[in-house]
Order: structure tokens, then C-alpha cells, then sequence
């Protein structure tokens, strides 16, 4: 019968020996041995009692040693009624050992039934252990006095032998108590720290895994459940890379191989996203480590937490900081960042066009129906802008009545000029908001960039024609003017 685990945590892990072979085969064995010893010894008087009757108790006491008998008599369990159990045991042995005439050997062999039930029990038997041997021992050597039983030595140098190994038992189970209480203690602050590390990893927000050289997980925290919605059992011997989006694949097996190829206990770090049990797409914060070199991991650990929120929150700040809040255009700074990234990319052949748009009579809307009326009329005004541009085209809004676009892959020079008159054409039709219908105007100056060129010189061109149209107007709109940058 195997040993539990509380019976593992109490004792010290000892096991009797009579298991080893059956007992209907093995004390059969073990009797015809004790015989054949007991009767070559009662020969030549070193037995004093009938071999057949002490074999049997012999073969009693180890058969008495079987788990099965120790369980019964410990009410189920071999932690339970340790007193029962020794007295038991001891009386026994102190039977045989009487009858055999070796009255004064029991101290020694009781300490070695002492050793058998510390290792079941625990610290806390070697003191009645201690005691129960005392007293058997007193009743021998008793016994033995007034002459009830014989020995092999004279009484009194019984009494003497008794005496010493009872004075060597009572230290050697001392000893062996303190010892076990001090193994006991460790191994309960040991079990401690193992449940608190379970419970930690238990109820932390942070997936834990392990994957091995080939990339399959052999072990991931029950987290894994709260944190994705998938159980932790489904996931095991599955390929760890399986858990990211394909476009994040390449660079989680990118930062697994740097790792292996690094060596032992090298780290990385890297933001990708995993798929949901719900289908959604989280992203998560995954940091590695390098525990080949451990032999209690033999792998790379992975600690993953969802930081989909974070994310979505920095999203919304470089969006809020890029974008208009009003239209939701561009801003200036997000349409010279996205001019000076497309900048390099123009030829001779393919240019760069900046399109700057100033709203005429805005001011007289803006003043004449108020401020909700303006906001209203600027929000209809970048509609119809784009509506006016490929969805290529970059519409930006610069500030107050300005707004201003660019256009890449340009090959000529006079499309761009017949978009920008199209677009000046239709932001003179009337505009119909909730409350008024009104009429604006727009002045468009363009800039064509040839080959890489600076964003904010770009603009800076295409500003000052737009003042050219404005003054050449003259109360009437006409085609813009059109620059082109060196």
C-alpha cells in the first residue's frame, strides 16, 4: 500500500522491509531460517527456549512489521496510535527475546523499532518510544531477577548489559528526535514556500510558461485561464509560437532563438499579440529568460501579462497628440512627420505635391452664426475635402481655417493643378448645415517636391502661393497658382 502525503510530510520517510517479498512466501522463509538459527543455537546454549516457539515469535514480530497489520492497528493510517503500535511491538519482542534468553538485548532492538516508527510517525514518537523501552526493559530484567525466565549471562551482568544499551537507546532516540523534528521543520518551511509560490502563481494576472528546445510548452500557469480564456491542460506539448498572431510570429521566434544562441540565463522583452478563447486578438507583454542552465526548468520561461489596456490608452495619447480633435484629420506635426517619410521616396519622374487650403469667409460664418455653427461648417468642409481626394491622399488640418494635403506619386504637373481648381470649385458650392446654409470659398496653393526635400520648406512653399491666389483674386476666384520646389 503506497505511503500518502501526509504520512510523507510527518515521518521521515522510512519503510518496513517485510514488504519485500509476499508473506504467505516470505515468512515461511523467514520462520525456516529463525528455526535452523534458534535450534544450532539452542545446541550449543546460546538459546534457552524451545527454537520452535521462538522462531514463531520471531516470524510474528516481522510479520507484525507488514503495513497492512501497522495500518489496522493505527485505526487506518500509519501517522495514528503510535503508543498502541509500539507497545505492541515491544512486548512482542521482549517475548521472544525472554524466552530466547536474551532478556538484555532489548534495548537495542526496541530502538530499532523505535527508528521504524519515528519514520512513519514522526518526531514526536521518540519520547514515548524512549519510555515504553524503559519500562519493557525494567520488566524484563524484572522477570529475569526473580527468576521466572532464564538468561545466557548471569543476571547481574543482564542487568548491566540492560542497563548501558537502555542508556545508549534513550540518547540514540534523542538524537534521532531532534534530528527528524529539525527535517520536519525544514521540509513544512519548504512545503510553505511551495504553496505560496503555487498560490502566487495561482491568482497572479501573469501567464508563467516553460518551453523546451523545440519550441513546445511543457508548462503553463492555470493564470493562462483568466488571462486568455483557454485551459492551461489543452495548451501543453503545443507549439509556444501558436499562441501569437502570424504577423508577431517572426519576431517571438526571432527573440527564442536569440536566446538559445546567447546562453544561459539571457533575457528579452517583446509586445505582441495573442489570440483570445473569444477570438479577439489581446496584446500581451512577454518577457523570456533564458533556464537551460537550471535543471528544475530545462527550458525558457515566458511571463506574459495582457497590457491591451495600456496599449489601447498610449494609442489613444499618440492619436489625441497626432490628430485634430475637432475633424479627426491630421494635425500639423502628424502631416509633416507622414510628409518627411514620404519625401525621400519622390523622383524626377514621381513627385511630391503639398496642397495648402485656406477657407475664405470663414471668419464672417464664424462671427455672423457663431462658434457651434463654425465647428459645423469645418467639420463639412474636411468631409468634402477628402471626398475630393484618393483615399491615397493625405488630408490634414492645420489649424483654425487652414487645412492642407499632399499627394505622392505625381507624374504631372497639371493634374495636380486641375484637382486643386476641382477642389477650390467645390467648396464654393453652399454648404447646408443644421441650421443655416452658407457659402465659403477656398484658396489652394500647391508645391511640387522633386527628390528628397525638407517637409517644413515643403509647406512653407506651398503657403506662400496660396497668398499669391489670395491676392489674385480680386473678389473672384481664380486657378491656383502652382510652385514647383526645387
Amino acid at each position: 500500500m503506497p505511503v500518502t502525503v501526509e504520512e510523507r510530510q510527518r515521518g521521515l520517510g522510512a519503510r518496513t522491509t517485510t514488504n519485500a517479498m509476499p508473506l504467505l512466501l516470505g515468512m515461511p522463509l523467514f520462520f525456516a531460517l529463525m528455526y535452523a538459527l534458534m535450534a544450532w543455537g539452542h545446541r550449543h546454549g546460546a538459546v534457552l527456549g524451545s527454537p520452535v516457539l521462538v522462531a514463531a515469535l520471531g516470524t510474528l514480530f516481522g510479520a507484525s512489521g507488514d503495513e497492512r497489520w501497522q495500518r489496522l492497528l493505527g485505526g487506518g493510517h500509519l501517522h495514528t496510535r503510535p503508543v498502541l503500535r509500539l507497545v505492541y511491538a515491544m512486548t512482542l519482542m521482549a517475548t521472544t527475546l525472554l524466552l530466547a534468553g536474551w532478556g538484555f538485548l532489548l534495548p537495542a532492538c526496541a530502538m530499532l523499532i523505535a527508528v521504524i516508527h519515528i519514520g512513519w510517525t514522526g518526531s514526536r514518537t521518540w519520547r514515548p518510544a524512549a519510555f515504553i523501552t524503559a519500562i519493557v526493559t525494567v520488566i524484563s530484567e524484572t522477570i529475569i531477577h526473580v527468576g521466572v525466565v532464564e538468561s545466557v549471562v548471569s543476571p547481574a551482568y543482564s542487568h548491566v548489559a540492560a542497563a548501558l544499551n537502555l542508556t545508549i537507546a534513550v540518547f540514540g532516540l534523542s538524537n534521532l528526535g531532534l534530528s527528524a523534528a529539525r527535517g520536519e521543520q525544514a521540509a513544512m518551511a519548504v512545503q510553505r514556500a511551495e504553496e505560496r509560490y503555487r498560490a502566487l502563481v495561482r491568482n497572479s494576472s501573469d501567464v508563467v510558461s516553460v518551453i523546451d528546445a523545440d519550441g513546445r510548452l511543457t508548462h503553463i500557469s492555470d493564470a493562462v485561464l483568466q488571462v486568455s480564456g483557454r485551459n492551461a491542460a489543452d495548451l501543453l506539448n503545443t507549439s509556444y509560437l501558436d499562441l501569437f498572431h502570424p504577423d508577431d510570429q517572426p519576431e517571438a521566434r526571432a527573440a527564442l532563438a536569440g536566446l538559445t544562441s546567447t546562453g544561459a540565463d539571457s533575457r528579452a522583452r517583446l509586445e505582441v499579440r495573442t489570440r483570445h478563447h473569444d477570438g479577439t486578438w489581446r496584446w500581451h507583454e512577454v518577457t523570456l529568460h533564458n533556464a537551460f542552465g537550471d535543471p528544475a526548468v530545462q527550458g525558457i520561461v515566458s511571463n506574459q501579462r495582457d497590457v491591451s489596456d495600456r496599449r489601447a490608452h498610449q494609442d489613444r495619447l499618440a492619436y489625441a497628440a497626432s490628430h485634430d480633435a475637432l475633424t479627426g484629420l491630421p494635425n500639423r506635426a502628424e502631416l509633416l512627420r507622414l510628409l518627411a517619410e514620404a519625401s525621400p521616396k519622390a523622383t524626377a519622374a514621381e513627385a511630391v505635391a503639398v496642397l495648402f487650403i485656406d477657407l475664405d469667409g470663414f471668419k464672417a460664418v464664424n462671427d455672423t452664426y457663431g462658434h457651434a455653427t463654425g465647428d459645423a461648417l469645418l467639420v463639412a468642409a474636411a468631409q468634402r475635402l477628402g471626398a475630393g481626394l484618393r483615399a491615397s491622399d493625405v488630408l490634414a488640418r492645420l489649424g483654425g481655417d487652414e487645412f492642407a494635403a499632399f499627394l505622392t506619386g505625381v507624374t504631372n504637373t497639371a493634374s495636380v493643378h486641375e484637382r486643386a481648381h476641382r477642389l477650390m470649385q467645390d467648396m464654393a458650392m453652399p454648404f447646408h448645415l443644421a441650421e443655416h446654409e452658407v457659402r465659403i470659398g477656398a484658396s489652394i496653393g500647391v508645391a511640387l517636391g522633386h527628390g528628397p526635400t525638407d517637409a517644413d520648406a515643403l509647406l512653407a512653399r506651398a503657403d506662400a502661393q496660396m497668398y499669391t491666389v489670395k491676392r489674385d483674386a480680386a473678389g473672384r476666384r481664380r486657378s491656383p497658382a502652382v510652385a514647383a520646389a526645387a
